[in-house]
């Protein structure tokens, strides 16, 4: 069995799943003048997981070489084995020419522009903040610069937004602390003040700080209930229920996420809640799952195209379609053997829905939800017994970056790791482990983390 190579890490950052990949080679060998050469998913698959025994055949390298810029003998080599790995591509959609450009523009770094970019954007706000008396025109800029950073938070290191995030948060403060506003004005205020520290409290949570997290969050309460805005009272309620879920606190979990049903204006924000609460009822082995499983399908097709929420505040069908999978998952363990087969066939459907959404969801995704997809999908393999399917589709998980290892992936590969002692005798699974530990040993960067105030 081979390792995760560079190809799966190289098309994990463009967020491919095996389908758009294959959709991207067939395009570029076109380009090519091989309009008939084609690659299979599952072929896809094995060169991501290193299952070849040689190289492809030379009009496939050909194509390869073109897509990633890279010999093909690094491309299916592991990413720590290859000598050059290129700078981070920007995702773009596949079938719109998403390979490796040469040249030079191969010699910048697009993640550096990026950075640079926002900061003077940051400046620019700043200005338009600060340069007169609060009025319409500066909290216009407020709401502007929270709606980026809860677009940023999906395409961008959560630790890196989390920054400008508490920045913004400290200023927004300031100004209510210093000086007396009109009540509408005060009303906004608050509401920018409360939607910032919520998303403090999910990048908190995201980067293994759940005492911090609450803190946010509770700040956040403080300030929604002097806004009376329900639809950060329902966000804020998931993220105090996703930190109970990882605690492995499953009932408080499901408990406050059914609470806050009543509080969602959209239907993001319920399928947001339902999906919530139904996996931690399934992780709690709670009778209950079957109405909760219920309710989040049910949400999942009254959702809106126009709902108002944007970025993370939104919270997409794909990623409610692996909340499922992993509900799935997590009951099979729980019932008897005819129907742990029917769940554990749900928990891969599911997560196979979950990847095609997150792929053609119009809205930006980030690869953490791709990361989070796939990790489920792998699950159902390994609790069906398919060691090969799930080492197949583990791959492309162990090739996300190492900013991008949230806790909740953390957590999910580190779950399957330990389910792996059961075959602790086998290569496969004893390589397999070796290459979690690997992964889960260089985490997301977690800064330092202010508390709220």
């Amino acid at each position: 069995m081979g390792q995760a190579t560079l190809l799966a890490k190289l098309a994990a950052e463009r967020h491919w799943t095996p389908l758009a990949a294959t959709r991207a080679f067939s395009k570029v060998a076109r380009e090519l003048g091989l309009p008939t050469l084609t690659v299979g998913e599952r072929t896809w698959q094995r060169w991501c997981a290193g299952r070849l025994k040689g190289e492809p055949r030379p009009s496939s390298c050909r194509v390869l070489e073109r897509m990633f810029g890279q010999p093909v003998r690094e491309l299916l080599a592991p990413p720590m084995l290859s000598s050059r790995v290129p700078a981070a591509v920007p995702a773009a959609p596949p079938g719109e020419g998403a390979y490796w450009t040469h040249g030079a523009e191969a010699d910048s770094d697009p993640s550096q522009m990026f950075e640079e970019i926002a900061i003077v954007a940051d400046e620019s706000a700043r200005f338009a903040r600060s340069v007169r008396r609060i009025d319409e025109h500066a909290l216009d800029q407020f709401d502007a610069d929270v709606e980026r950073f809860a677009t940023d938070y999906l395409r961008r290191p959560v630790y890196l937004t989390f920054r400008r995030i508490a920045q913004l948060r400290d200023e927004v403060f300031g100004i209510l602390d210093n000086a007396h506003h009109p009540l509408d004005q005060q009303r906004r205020l608050y509401m920018i003040a409360g939607r910032l520290c919520a998303l403090l409290a999910h990048a908190n949570a995201d980067l293994g700080h759940p005492r911090e997290a609450e803190t946010h969050a509770r700040t956040a309460q403080i300030c929604v209930e002097l806004t009376g805005d329900n639809s950060l009272r329902a966000y804020i309620r998931w993220v105090q229920s996703n930190i109970s879920y990882w605690r492995g606190d499953f009932r408080s979990a499901a408990e406050i996420a059914h609470a806050g049903r009543g509080l969602a204006q959209s239907g993001s924000a319920m399928l947001r809640l339902t999906s919530q609460e139904s996996r931690a009822l399934a992780a709690a082995r709670d009778s209950d799952f079957g109405n909760a499983i219920s309710a989040a399908v049910d949400a999942r097709d009254r959702v809106a195209d126009d709902d108002a929420e944007i970025g993370v505040f939104r919270f997409s069908p794909g990623k409610a379609a692996y909340y499922a999978s992993e509900a799935f998952c997590e009951i099979a363990s729980s019932v008897d053997a005819a129907n742990r087969s029917l769940y554990l066939a749900q928990a891969k459907q599911q997560a196979h829905e979950a990847l095609d959404l997150l792929s053609n969801d119009p809205h930006e995704q980030g690869s953490e939800l791709y990361a989070a997809a796939a990790s489920d999908l792998a699950a159902a393999h390994l609790a069906a017994q398919e060691l090969d399917g799930f080492a197949e589709h583990l791959a492309g998980v162990l090739a996300l970056p190492p900013e991008h290892r949230t806790v909740p992936v953390i957590r999910r590969v580190n779950r399957m790791s330990e389910q792996l002692e059961e075959y602790a005798d086998t290569p496969l699974a004893r390589d397999l482990r070796e290459q979690i530990a690997l992964f889960s040993a260089h985490p997301a960067t977690a800064p330092e983390l202010p508390a709220g105030g």
